[in-house]
């Protein structure tokens, strides 16, 4: 056990001679991306808790679509579980929207940041029907699935324009 011991030592101390030998390459900084102002900061966060919301509001359609071949009780049960989440994503996506304030972006981006606020209070605008009639009238489902596309359409074309083109070099840039 000693020995054991001794060795470890020994081997730590001594310089590590079997180490790759291959130079390495030191890694470029990234290139420099516009830092967001405060105004942009806020509107993403409020983005990501209205997306918290959304995410509800999908869970829910997906629950009512598992069940269109389960017995009426099932769906009646998934029915009423998307009128309580609708209800749930309505508070998030109403504690998050007043921070999305399109102007905080310029030119081509306020215009896609604002079709997204758009689409989202057109989503939420059907929100409070939903929490209402979802247990009996299949048509909200229908409406909020539409709706949701519309939303993610734009929420995608944001992100996308959002993001720095991967495919430019630092210097075109």
């Amino acid at each position: 056990m000693l020995a054991g011991i001794v060795t470890v030592i020994t081997m730590a101390a001594l310089p590590q001679q079997a180490q790759d030998t291959a130079a390495r390459k030191d890694t470029a900084p990234p290139s420099p991306t516009a830092t967001p102002t405060i105004e942009q900061i806020r509107y993403l966060e409020g983005l990501k808790t209205a997306t918290r919301g959304v995410a509800q509001i999908r869970d829910g359609l997906n629950r009512v679509a598992r069940t269109q071949r389960a017995d009426s009780l099932t769906r009646r049960r998934a029915a009423r579980r998307l009128g309580g989440l609708c209800g749930t994503a309505r508070s998030f996506i109403v504690s998050g929207r007043p921070k999305m304030q399109p102007n905080a972006y310029a030119d081509s981006m306020r215009i896609l940041a604002k079709q997204l606020t758009t689409r989202l209070d057109s989503l939420t605008s059907v929100l409070p029907t939903c929490e209402k009639t979802a247990g009996r009238d299949p048509v909200v489902a229908t409406t909020l699935t539409t709706r949701l596309k519309n939303y993610d359409d734009a929420l995608l074309a944001f992100r996308t324009a959002l993001k720095p083109d991967s495919t430019k070099t630092a210097s075109q840039q």
